[in-house]
Order: C-alpha cells, then sequence, then structure tokens
C-alpha cells in the first residue's frame, strides 16, 4: 500500500474465491420468514449494508445506512475514500448508478427490479467531522432512483457525533469514542426496524441469547471466526422469525470490544418483542497486507475488485452464514 494512503485508514476509524459458499453445518438453523431479512449498518458498515442489499436484493427487503455513503463510492479506488466520500465535495451520483445497473445485467448483483417494495433509512449526525453530510444524501439520491422517493426517509437533525445513537447507552451525544455508541435519547435501532417492517410491538427487555456462531470462510475474506447472533426466546422455541443484519463500523468488532456493540445498539430489545434474529457478522483488522488495523469493512476493494457484488468474499461469507441459519439457500 502506498504509505500516502495510509492517513485514510485514520480517517475511516473516525469514520477469494468466487464459488458460493456451502452452510456451515455446526450452525442451529431456525424457521426462517423469508420475506423479513433487513440490513442495516454503521459507517464502514454502512456502506458494507448497501453493499450486501444490493448484492442480494432478493434477500434483503430494506436498509439503514447509519453515518456512511452510496453504493460503490469508492469505486475501487482507495483514494476516493478521504475524498468524496468522508469529506465531501464532487460526489457523482451517475456514475454509481451506471455501475450497479451494469453489474446487475451481468447477474454481478440482483436485479434491481427486486428494490421496487424495499425500503431505505439514511442518518447523518448532525455533529459529524468524519462523513460529510452530502455522502448520505447521495446516498439517499441514489434509493431515490432505484426504489422510489416515497421509500427513503433521511435524518439530519440529531445532534450526534460519528456514531450509533442511542436511548442510553455508550458516550454523551457530543463525545466520539468506543464503543461508538452515543446515549442520546434517540432509539435509532427501533426507528431503523419500524421503517424497515412498518408497524411493530413495542421494545421491551432482551430477555433471550446472544450467541457466537461461526462465519463459513471467514479465513478467505480477513473476517473474524465468529459471528454474534441474538436468538430471542420465541426464535429458539422454533417460531417463525425474521432476521436482521447489523454491520459494525471500524474498531467495532468482537476485537476492539467484544459484545458492546451488539449488546448495546438497542436491536436486541425489538428483536425480542418481534420476532426477529439479529446477526452482527465480525471483521477482523489486520497490520499486514491488506492493512486494515482498525478492522473496517471493505467499501474501496482491499479483498478484491468484485467486494461490491455477489462475488465479493465478506459479501459471500454473510450470505453462507444466513443460508446457515435458515438451513437451506436462501
Amino acid at each position: 500500500m502506498n504509505i500516502r494512503y495510509l492517513p485514510f485508514l485514520l480517517i475511516v476509524l473516525a469514520a477469494c474465491g468466487n464459488e458460493a459458499l456451502e452452510p456451515n453445518p455446526e450452525t442451529t438453523a431456525y424457521n426462517i420468514d423469508p420475506i423479513r431479512i433487513s440490513v442495516s449498518g454503521m459507517s464502514s458498515g454502512g456502506y458494507m449494508a448497501g453493499q450486501l442489499h444490493l448484492a442480494h436484493s432478493s434477500i434483503f427487503n430494506g436498509v439503514a445506512v447509519v453515518a456512511g455513503g452510496p453504493y460503490y463510492c469508492a469505486m475501487g479506488e482507495l483514494s476516493r475514500g478521504p475524498g468524496p466520500c468522508l469529506k465531501g465535495g464532487k460526489l457523482d451520483l451517475k456514475p454509481l448508478l451506471e455501475y450497479a445497473r451494469t453489474a446487475a445485467a451481468a447477474g454481478n448483483i440482483d436485479d434491481l427490479a427486486n428494490l421496487d417494495d424495499d425500503y431505505a433509512w439514511i442518518f447523518h449526525g448532525a455533529l459529524d467531522s468524519v462523513v460529510d453530510q452530502s455522502s448520505s444524501v447521495v446516498a439517499a439520491s441514489l434509493y431515490a432512483e432505484l426504489i422510489s422517493e416515497d421509500a427513503v426517509k433521511l435524518v439530519t437533525d440529531v445532534a450526534v457525533v460519528h456514531g450509533f445513537p442511542t436511548l442510553s447507552s455508550g458516550m454523551p451525544c457530543d463525545a466520539f469514542g468506543q464503543p461508538f455508541l452515543n446515549a442520546c435519547d434517540y432509539d435509532a435501532a427501533g426507528e431503523i426496524l419500524r421503517t424497515l417492517y412498518g408497524d411493530l410491538n413495542e421494545r421491551s427487555t432482551a430477555g433471550g441469547e446472544l450467541l457466537t456462531i461461526a462465519q463459513p470462510g471467514f479465513d478467505a475474506a480477513e473476517m473474524l471466526p465468529q459471528a454474534y447472533l441474538y436468538v430471542p426466546e420465541s426464535c429458539a422455541a422454533g417460531a417463525a422469525c425474521g432476521i436482521h443484519v447489523v454491520v459494525h463500523g471500524c474498531s467495532q468488532s468482537s476485537a476492539f470490544i467484544a459484545d458492546a456493540f451488539a449488546a448495546g445498539a438497542g436491536f436486541n430489545e425489538w428483536a425480542d418483542s418481534n420476532d426477529l434474529l439479529v446477526l452482527y457478522p465480525q471483521v477482523a483488522s489486520s497490520k499486514l497486507a491488506p492493512m486494515n488495523p482498525y478492522g473496517c469493512w471493505d467499501w474501496w476493494g482491499y479483498t478484491g475488485e468484485n467486494y461490491a457484488t455477489k462475488k465479493g468474499s465478506q459479501v459471500m461469507v454473510i450470505k453462507a452464514t444466513l443460508d446457515a441459519l435458515a438451513g437451506t439457500t436462501l
């Protein structure tokens, strides 16, 4: 890696095969409701959430991007990260749309027609000095083109720094630091799930179990061996349950903060009262090539040129983990 790009990794903090992976036979299979599968992500995880959503739009019925930007923002170029994707400037929507349409036509991502009935929730903290608001605006504009303007919600008026806002977990709302959860008296998890799923039962106490499960193929994708999975008692007992995938941000994996994000972001309380499994995939960090010391998800190409497609190694691992949970290929 050219040393002139090393500052980008610091900014992001403040911010591989092509064969299908088989479901892991050691993972417990649940009674999955296939029409209730969605994804959200924070910072680099927000970019990954967009990649997962478009790559597998036949599976995911909605997406939320928190403190992140549009699909394929970096266009496979590391230099675009600290430029328009994070710090603002000229960020043209047209080539991003063209890439998505070309990738869909080639079968590298799912047919974009699958997005017709999806919802998107895009969030940018009013005090966020890491990712420029323009990046979130372009993310919302991209989804307005691919879904419909009425199905896209852009939130920019919550006074929080670059972090995930919660009712009471984490740092003060104006403080930046691990675990990158911010107690803002704002339930981002609830806002996300209500946007993506519609009317829900009110949140309750998280009485289920936060488990660790295998991530099949993790070692070929710069990921950790295990993910977190929150399992409500109803899902463990065989009820038909949806799945919400929550993708952490840089320095938010279990290697940095253990289960603080998975336990404190607020999704589990909604999952308990609404029959939802919550999957928290985990990415690895590396001080060697590919250099990724803060454990950021690949949204610029460090795992290969297919990173934003169904052939992207990290996308494949998360898809295989979902297949294992369903006990079948979704």
